[in-house]
């Protein structure tokens, strides 16, 4: 999920971004000396930012398939305990990569194909010819038109409620594959295709056959129709990066997940990325997929995947933006190189500042 306050901000998905940044006068790139970052320097570069109000949240970064560093900055929610490695952070469209896992495993168990017409389990769609895999790299025509249904009487917006606005949703405006055209509804209808194959609310299938097999310990899914609505270690987006800034609320598009709703912590970075290059659960070159590009009608690369895009032909990104959630997640596709910016603090530099990390290991 991908908004700002109230207007729709499409996921700025770091095609071509590792290159060296600023952001005006107040972002300044790492100093660093050629031979590449040293943890020190790494570190005080992201207290210097902290100090200067442009970040505060949780930082991870992989080498060679280990965890290289970790920093964290700032409080957990307004008056709360310090940010650490149990903190879960929003994650916002970073999600549509664990939307896409969920998919994937789907796929392996047999209970669906990538190729598979969506109405097979959306039967109320009325487009015609939408797959599985053109949901999940954003080419499918369906307009984008979640965000502007009303709202039920509860309150607040569901997956089921996307579902059920299908049969009056607006007409295509493409065909099918002609465009690259990025979609939070997509990756609702995803999720809704998910509980329909397994019987189970989101969360909970997601819970059972995604986050347990990988031996996450401290990611879920959240949303308003979770039974508990806070819990230990739960970051709260705040207006600022203040120990005592004020918190933002979730809102009435608040109860969908796919598009976003993942919650996580730092110590579980390097299970998640390794899962992405090692799952048991699913076959390699199923998961490998995820990182070959769609291609159009005019067979023009998109560069995304599933939940992923793709900046050159060795790493994925992908960077999420929702309330003050700013999320920002790289790696080489072997794995072995990873950094992962968590962010609730409304920053607009956490792409720039995971960028700059991306670029000196890169460099290497």
């Amino acid at each position: 999920m991908d908004e700002i306050g109230g207007m729709r901000f499409w996921n700025l998905y770091v095609v071509g971004a590792l290159v060296s940044l600023g952001c005006g006068s107040s972002f300044s790139p790492m100093e660093l000396e050629e031979q590449g970052p040293a943890h020190e320097q790494v570190g005080a570069w992201l207290d210097d930012l902290n100090r200067s109000g442009l970040h505060a949240g949780a930082v991870v970064v992989l080498r060679e398939g280990e965890v290289w560093g970790q920093w964290f900055h700032g409080v957990e929610r307004s008056g709360g305990d310090a940010v650490s490695g149990a903190s879960m952070f929003r994650l916002a469209s970073v999600s549509k990569q664990f939307t896409a896992a969920g998919i994937l495993t789907a796929v392996a168990e047999g209970r669906l194909a990538l190729d598979d017409d969506i109405r097979v389990w959306l039967l109320e769609c009325p487009y015609e010819g939408v797959t599985v895999r053109h949901l999940m790299q954003h080419v499918s025509g369906i307009p984008d038109f979640y965000m502007d249904l009303p709202i039920p009487e509860r309150g607040f917006l569901g997956i089921a409620d996307v579902a059920a606005a299908l049969p009056d949703a607006p007409p295509m405006e493409r065909k099918v594959g002609e465009a690259f055209e990025y979609s939070n509804t997509g990756y609702v209808l995803l999720a809704a295709l998910l509980e329909r194959v397994y019987g189970q609310p989101f969360e909970e299938l997601m819970m059972e056959r995604v986050f347990a097999p990988a031996g996450l310990k401290c990611t879920r899914v959240w949303n308003l129709f979770s039974e508990d609505k806070d819990w230990p270690h739960k970051t709260w987006s705040m207006d600022g990066v203040e120990p005592d800034a004020p918190q933002i609320d979730p809102t009435e598009l608040d109860g969908v997940a796919g598009d976003g709703g993942i919650f996580m912590c730092a110590e579980d970075v390097a299970q998640w990325n390794a899962w992405w290059t090692s799952s048991t659960k699913v076959p390699n070159d199923l998961r490998a997929q995820a990182f070959s590009s769609g291609v159009l009608l005019d067979e023009e690369e998109t560069l995304y995947g599933f939940g992923w895009s793709l900046p050159d032909s060795q790493h994925v990104a992908h960077s999420g933006s929702w309330l003050g959630a700013r999320t920002w997640w790289w790696r080489s596709l072997d794995g072995q190189n990873a950094v992962v910016v968590f962010n609730h603090t409304g920053s607009e530099q956490t792409t720039e500042i995971g960028s700059d990390i991306a670029r000196r290991i890169r460099a290497q």
